[in-house]
């Protein structure tokens, strides 16, 4: 019981540091929503503060005393309240640990574009915000405002001959020309990773088939309504494409 005591207390307090330390570096950023971060500071202090708790319990305690704590100092109710009777059995530990073991041995990167594999990609959506797009400068938007700014609108063709100046990953399907074409792509977060939503803009270029897969880049061009696939839709014909480093902050949050 006492060794599923440590295990624990070190538990909380490696959990507590981790999270803290993917607010630090911006690793937060690609799982949980930007607005969001203040309750991961808050799980990361609270851990730490149970997990400091249970060790100060620990060491106050007299040797083989598993139930009573009588050997704590007065000073400490609070630290023998969390350490008696509050110790989760293994299994629980171990599943416990593995956001920690996994946080730590893989790498930590955003969605790409495997998981549209996984869950396709929206050429619009149904949310709010169209008009807030339509108020931003063409060259000022985002994938994300396009799209709103496409989904809102009742006639598609006052988007050709519009500017835009946008950054995103490449994507591909089986739908593209991959000599000529590719989806200009970000992922969308309302809360976190699970509810992730890939959208895109089309672009065409003459650079396109150079382009690999989830690479970064900044595009930019003029919008014309073209069919794709039987629809009338704006896609981005390039003028320029150049390289980028990925954003510090890869998704977009509605």
């Amino acid at each position: 019981m006492r060794t599923r005591r440590w295990f624990q207390a070190a538990l909380m307090l490696l959990l507590g540091l981790y999270l803290l330390e993917t607010l630090l570096t911006g690793e937060i950023a690609f799982y949980i929503n930007e607005r969001f971060n203040w309750l991961a500071g808050l799980a990361g202090f609270t851990l730490l503060a149970l997990g400091t708790l249970n060790v100060i319990a620990l060491l106050s305690e007299p040797e083989g005393d598993e139930s009573t704590l009588q050997g704590a100092p007065d000073l400490l109710p609070a630290a023998r309240g969390v350490a008696h009777g509050g110790t989760a059995r293994w299994y629980v530990l171990a599943l416990l640990s593995l956001p920690l073991i996994l946080g730590v041995f893989l790498p930590a990167q955003p969605l790409g574009a495997a998981a549209i594999n996984n869950s396709g990609i929206a050429f619009s959506l149904n949310v709010s915000g169209g008009d807030q797009a339509f108020s931003i400068a063409p060259t000022q938007r985002n994938v994300l405002d396009w799209v709103r700014a496409f989904s809102s609108s009742t006639n598609i063709d006052e988007f050709g001959g519009q500017p835009a100046d946008l950054i995103g990953f490449v994507y591909r399907d089986v739908r593209f020309d991959e000599a000529a074409e590719f989806m200009l792509t970000r992922f969308t977060v309302s809360c976190c990773v699970a509810d992730a939503v890939a959208i895109g803009v089309i672009v065409r270029s003459e650079q396109a088939g150079g382009l690999a897969a989830d690479s970064w880049v900044r595009v930019q061009g003029r919008f014309e309504v073209r069919d794709f696939l039987g629809q009338r839709m704006p896609i981005l014909i390039a003028e320029s494409i150049e390289s980028v480093a990925m954003p510090e902050r890869p998704y977009l949050f509605p």
